[in-house]
């Protein structure tokens, strides 16, 4: 039982990241980091969210207009105000 509870975390965290989430979780890193910001951010956190909250059929919508929000800013600024 222990031996197919390792494999089934594995296999999670070796799943394929979509590029919505990698898009995302990328581009604010960048503002994070070109901004000085004091927000704590970690990238790989934020794709693991980001991929709980697509495959949740009640928060897709919620990812789809964040991505629309942060690759639509041309200012890092306005990318940290993204909801």
């Amino acid at each position: 039982m222990r031996f197919a509870f390792v494999l089934l975390v594995l296999a999670a965290c070796t799943q394929p990241r979509s590029k919505t989430c990698t898009d995302i979780c990328t581009r604010e890193s960048d503002c994070v980091t070109s901004t000085n910001s004091t927000i704590p951010f970690d990238e790989k956190e934020c794709v693991a969210a980001c991929e709980v909250l697509r495959n949740d059929q009640q928060n897709l919508a919620k990812v789809e207009q964040h991505k629309e929000c942060v690759l639509g800013k041309a200012s890092c600024t306005d990318v940290l105000e993204c909801p």
